[in-house]
C-alpha cells in the first residue's frame, strides 16, 4: 500500500495524507475530523511509512524517540535531561516530544518518531493500557518501552514507580483520629497510574472516614488541578485531608487557596504523587512522594538499548518510592 492509497481511501490529497503521517497535522491547520479518517486507515492496513522501510534496509539510526505527556511537568523534564544525557553517552540521540495528554496527538506523534527511523520508542502514555496502537507498531518492527505509565505488561517492557501501596501510604500519612473528611484528586482516569493510586486511597480510607470525596480531571496539569479544586471547595467545602496523584494538580490546588484573603488554610493536611523544593518552603505541611528520575532513567535506557539489540521481555519493572513527611 502506498500513501496514494492511504491518501485515496481516507477522501484526502496526498499533501494532507503526509502532513498527518509525519505528525504535522496540528502545525498545517488539519481538522481533527480529518487526522482520524486517515489514521484509522493507517491502522487497518497497517501502512508502513517509507521513511522507515527504509531504515529497515539501511539498518540502526542510532535514534531513540521519548514521548510525554507534558514538557512543562517539571518530573518529565527530569526524566527526559537524564535519559537524553545517558542515550549521547551511548553515542544515541533522543528526540523528545510532546503529547498533551491527547491520545491522537500521541498517536501521530509515535508515527511521526517512527518515520524518522528511532531504533526505539519510550512512552509515558495517555493511551489506555490496553489499547492496540502499541502493538501494532511493535509488530511493525518499533520496539516500545513504557515509563513511568504502564502499558499491557504482558506485551510490554514497562518501567514504573510504586503506585497501590504508595497512595496507600501516602493517604495514611495525612489522617488521624481526627480526621473526618478527606479528598482525592487525580485526572484521565482511564489512565494506569490513575486507576492503580485511586485503589491506594480507597483502601487508605475504607471503613475508617466518614466523607472521602473523589474527583477526576481532564488532564494531569495546573488548571485541571484548579478546577477540580474549585469543584471540591463549592460541592462539599474544604476537607480535613487533601490527596493529590501528582504535583501538576497540586499546584493548581494552592493556586485556588491563595486566593483566599486569608491565605493557606493551616489546618488543612496534605500530600502529592510527586515532589518540589518549593514544598519544603509552604507554611503548610505536605507530605510527598518523590520519584527517584536517575533510577528510572538508567533502567528505561537500559531497557531501550537491550531491545534494538533484539532482547525484549515484556514485564514491569518496578521503582519503590519513599515517603516525605513535612508534617
Amino acid at each position: 500500500m502506498t500513501l496514494a492509497d492511504i491518501a485515496r481511501l481516507a477522501g484526502v490529497s496526498r499533501t494532507t495524507a503526509s502532513y498527518v503521517l509525519n505528525g504535522q497535522a496540528e502545525a498545517r491547520r488539519i481538522r481533527p475530523e480529518t487526522v482520524a479518517r486517515v489514521m484509522s486507515v493507517v491502522q487497518r492496513h497497517d501502512f508502513r511509512i517509507d521513511a522507515q522501510a527504509a531504515a529497515l534496509r539501511r539498518g540502526a539510526s542510532r535514534t531513540l524517540g521519548f514521548i510525554v505527556p507534558d514538557l512543562e511537568n517539571a518530573s518529565y523534564a527530569r526524566l527526559a535531561k537524564l535519559l537524553e544525557h545517558g542515550a549521547r553517552k551511548e553515542g544515541y540521540q533522543l528526540l523528545i516530544a510532546g503529547s498533551g495528554d491527547d491520545p491522537q496527538t500521541e498517536r501521530e506523534l509515535a508515527l511521526a518518531l517512527r518515520a524518522r527511523r528511532c531504533d526505539a520508542l519510550i512512552v509515558a502514555s495517555a493511551l489506555p493500557a490496553k489499547d492496540p496502537f502499541y502493538a501494532g507498531l511493535m509488530e511493525a518492527g518499533t520496539p516500545v518501552i513504557a515509563v513511568d505509565r504502564a502499558l499491557d505488561s504482558r506485551r510490554f517492557v514497562c518501567v514504573i514507580s510504586d503506585n497501590v501501596s504508595a497512595a496507600e501510604a501516602l493517604t495514611r500519612s495525612v489522617m488521624d483520629e481526627r480526621t473526618r473528611s478527606i479528598a482525592w484528586l487525580d485526572a484521565v482516569p482511564s489512565l494506569s497510574i490513575s486507576v492503580e493510586r485511586r485503589k491506594g486511597f480507597r483502601r487508605a480510607v475504607k471503613g475508617r472516614l466518614e466523607h472521602a470525596h473523589e474527583l477526576t480531571g481532564a488532564r494531569y496539569d495546573r488548571e485541571s488541578g484548579a478546577l477540580l479544586m474549585r469543584e471540591l471547595l463549592a460541592r462539599h467545602g474544604l476537607p480535613d485531608a487533601l490527596v493529590t496523584s501528582s504535583y501538576t494538580l497540586l499546584q493548581g490546588v494552592l493556586d485556588v487557596l491563595l486566593e483566599s484573603p486569608t491565605g493557606l488554610p493551616r489546618t488543612l493536611r496534605l500530600a502529592t504523587f510527586g515532589d518540589d523544593r518549593l514544598l519544603d518552603f509552604l507554611p503548610l505541611r505536605v507530605n510527598s512522594l518523590p520519584q527517584r528520575h536517575e533510577r528510572i532513567a538508567e533502567l528505561t535506557l537500559a531497557r531501550a538499548l537491550a531491545a534494538v539489540q533484539g532482547h525484549y521481555e515484556p514485564g514491569c519493572e518496578v521503582v519503590a518510592r519513599e515517603l516525605k513527611r513535612r508534617g
